[in-house]
């Protein structure tokens, strides 16, 4: 039997779920909410998979009918939605940041386990073919130990950040500026590929964009993983050379993996030994962001029905959250920051 999908939230992003969902052979139909009423018709009309629209999430959340509700929102809406909907009797997923602070996503991960139901995070790089086959690469030790890896993320969101009345980078709505947002990305990458960090030391700056009531336009931050291996994460909101674009450099003992499918490159995975520039074959898609989402998608839902788990752990969302949040500590006391072996309940 296929799943109904609420989904909360007709925005631009909600166009890439819409594209995994219709894709997904565990879905059925979708009904979707958005007070914007011309954002939640123009959906209705594109996608044939909307049988119909409401103007209040509440009515999705409640509808006997939804099986999995998609939270596709801005961040300050995330906790509220998900734990009315997982006391609805929902499984959820939801857009990443998990939540604007641990306490939401403690009251999220607690809906979850009083209701019995799923709550996973939205993680698609998780699911690009070159970090998969460099994760392989990594854990097969053909290349040696890794001990640093480099990762940056340039971004243009210099209109958005701009406008005190947008979202995007308040420290009320959106719980902080760049390193919520768009550094959720490489953080959990990094995490993915190397296990929790014991140390976090970051500078969180507005270094161009300077609005009150906005957070930082740039971060830069160092982890310690132990054992010899630590990281360096650089992002920006504040680019005005790109709209996207990502960075990743693995050094290990016997060469250096070169992530690099954000853009799209003709060689997304490449191994540096010496003089030799050596491609790593991957079948990488012509639009990798697109192909992440779908794949993660597909995913999530097949998490749910065979109640296992997905690639995407809710475990390593709620661990990106806190590496955020210690980064954020660490700007403001300016100190490193230790992280407790504690994670999710």
């Amino acid at each position: 039997m296929k799943l109904t999908v609420g989904l909360i939230g007709c925005g631009e992003f909600a166009k890439l779920h819409l594209d995994g969902l219709v894709r997904c052979a565990q879905v059925g139909q979708v009904i979707a909410a958005d007070p914007d009423e011309a954002a939640r018709e123009g959906l209705y009309r594109r996608y044939g998979i909307i049988q119909r629209t409401e103007a209040d999430w509440r009515a999705v959340v409640d509808h006997e009918a939804v099986d999995v509700v998609d939270v596709v929102t801005p961040h300050d809406s995330h906790c509220e939605i998900t734990v009315a909907a997982l006391q609805a009797g929902k499984h959820v997923i939801c857009e990443k940041p998990m939540g604007r602070t641990l306490a939401e996503a403690d009251a999220m991960l607690a809906a979850a386990q009083e209701a019995g139901r799923r709550l996973l995070i939205s993680m698609p790089q998780l699911y690009y073919p070159a970090v998969r086959r460099a994760k392989e690469v990594l854990d097969s030790g053909e290349i040696g130990r890794p001990f640093l890896a480099d990762f940056a993320v340039y971004d243009d969101e210099f209109v958005r950040m701009s406008d005190p009345e947008h979202w995007k980078g308040s420290i009320e709505r959106a719980g902080g500026g760049v390193l919520i947002d768009a550094g959720s990305h490489p953080l959990y990458l990094l995490l993915h590929l190397f296990g929790r960090p014991r140390t976090v030391s970051a500078m969180c700056r507005s270094l161009l964009i300077d609005i009150e009531g906005k957070g930082e336009d740039t971060a830069a931050v160092a982890l310690d993983f132990g054992e010899g291996m630590m990281a360096n994460l650089l992002v920006t909101f504040a680019d005005h050379g790109e709209r996207y674009r990502a960075e990743r450099r693995v050094l290990c003992e016997q060469g250096a993996l070169l992530i690099r499918d954000m853009p799209e490159d003709e060689v997304p995975l490449a191994l540096l030994q010496g003089e030799d520039f050596s491609p790593i074959r991957v079948r990488n898609p012509l639009y990798v962001h697109p192909y992440g989402m779908e794949a993660m998608i597909e995913d999530l839902f097949d998490a749910i029905v065979e109640e296992r788990e997905a690639l995407a752990e809710t475990q390593l969302a709620y661990d990106t959250l806190r590496v955020v949040m210690a980064a954020y500590d660490s700007e403001r006391e300016g100190r490193r920051v230790e992280l407790e072996d504690t994670g999710a309940s």
